[in-house]
């Protein structure tokens, strides 16, 4: 039997008069919870700069670089990578990644690549991702950034995206020492050959897609690890956030519930959200993902130097330790409170089409989900139909729909979250209207 619907015609007139009073209310996150405190307060910077500095040690990374040499190159980086992931926790579950890529593109001989994974198995299979790419590049003294002789030359990229690796490393760490057991299994991934192509990540989110594992978010972090861009300008209190359209889109809705819990558990570093896949024209690892329907998003610094990406010199010291902490508490905060909570409820019948409509009288908005495994209660979001983030919000506790009395459902956006018995919410799921097909008609010759 389904849960009793909270209705328009069972709500007294004093019960309206509250609800109004509640919907003019901005939405505010949720309380703190001390096990997500405790995970945030975990990240250390230290560890983040010997691990950069580490990183930067092999020299290169450079995806076409010695898979032999015990000391340079990308085959002594990943085994690092491997081992050192290993030595966090019994409980991570570490392993290489491996495919064998012909010459394609930027890859000009037959290579193996190696994404290198540490999964934190949790009590469901949906999956949460954790990245950065590992594989470095860097221009040759003619200034040419591919061809030939690329794979020997310093590329120690320390920022691109030794920060990003770090701090997926640092994660795992503290993730994996935190004793929680979460609902979510976490993934923390370093991917291969990013430079040339996105290719590891392309073929880890083709086997996803193959296997049918459920990944409910991926957080890529490439280039989060400097302050100073290359004008001068300093920005060590924010971090941007890159999601993919439309406005309603998983990438969307993954980007605004970063932001949301960030607020709560690293108040003093805004969370910059970006209406972009990636910067202008270019991508990441999360783009794989993206394109077969995951919800993905990009960290990366406030204010970049060019200058210092793709060259010899992005060496440590372009890196601050405590910038990148913050971006790694950003990620940790986020990650914590989506692995602790139930999944998302889903808002579709049968035929993939949004449960929402018109309620009695016409001019209010009915919404209705399916039960979330582990929800407690759930929370419902609403906002102009114009405007990009969440305006209003209201515990609507263990039920399975409700109506909104003088809510009209053309001129807003709704969405609801499940939450869990601790407080912590998932992802929000939006109302949204699947794309109409296209009717050719035929005219009389």
């Amino acid at each position: 039997m389904g849960k009793r619907p909270v209705s328009a015609p069972a709500l007294s007139f004093a019960a309206m008069v509250v609800f109004a009073l509640v919907a003019a209310r901005p939405a505010a996150a949720q309380v703190e919870d001390p096990r997500i405190r405790q995970i945030v307060e975990s990240v250390s910077e230290e560890r983040l700069r010997a691990l950069v500095e580490k990183l930067s040690s092999f020299e290169t990374r450079h995806t076409l670089s010695s898979a032999d040499s015990p000391n340079r190159g990308v085959g002594a980086a990943r085994q690092w990578i491997h081992d050192e992931l290993r030595s966090y926790s019994p409980r991570l579950q570490v392993s290489f990644d491996p495919y064998v890529v012909p010459p394609r593109g930027r890859i000009t001989r037959q290579v193996e690549l190696r994404n290198v994974v540490a999964i934190l198995p949790g009590r469901s299979p949906r999956r949460i991702y954790v990245g950065g790419h590992y594989d470095t590049l860097a221009r040759r003294a003619t200034g040419e950034l591919f061809g030939p002789g690329d794979d020997d030359h310093a590329a120690p990229g320390a920022n691109d995206d030794g920060s990003g690796t770090a701090l997926t490393m640092e994660l795992a760490r503290v993730f994996a020492q935190s004793g929680i057991e979460f609902d979510a299994t976490l993934v923390f991934i370093l991917f291969a050959a990013e430079e040339q192509g996105l290719v590891g990540a392309r073929l880890h989110a083709q086997k996803a897609r193959e296997e049918g594992w459920r990944i409910d978010a991926v957080f890529n972090n490439d280039v989060v690890g400097n302050e100073v861009g290359g004008n001068g300008v300093v920005d060590g209190a924010s971090v941007r956030v890159f999601s993919e359209g439309p406005e309603d889109s998983p990438s969307r809705q993954l980007a605004r519930f970063i932001r949301r819990h960030a607020a709560v558990y690293v108040p003093g570093h805004k969370v910059r959200l970006i209406a972009r896949e990636d910067r202008f024209g270019r991508g990441g690892d999360h783009t794989p993902f993206n394109q077969l329907g995951y919800a993905a998003v990009r960290f990366t610094e406030s204010k970049e130097n060019y200058a210092r990406q793709h060259v010899a010199e992005d060496t440590p010291d372009g890196v601050s330790p405590t910038y990148l902490a913050k971006n790694a508490r950003v990620n940790a905060a986020a990650v914590a409170v989506l692995a602790l909570a139930p999944p998302a409820p889903e808002v579709t019948n049968e035929r993939g089409q949004p449960m929402l409509g018109r309620g009695p009288s016409g001019y209010d908005a009915h919404l209705r989900w399916r039960p979330s495994p582990g929800a407690v209660g759930y929370r419902i979001f609403w906002r102009e139909a114009w405007t990009p983030d969440w305006e209003h919000e209201r515990y609507v506790g263990d039920v399975t729909e409700v109506v909104l009395p003088n809510l009209s459902i053309d001129d807003h956006v709704f969405g609801v979250a499940a939450v869990g018995p601790d407080g912590n919410e998932s992802l929000v799921s939006a109302y949204v209207r699947p794309p109409r097909p296209v009717e050719r008609i035929e005219t009389a010759q």
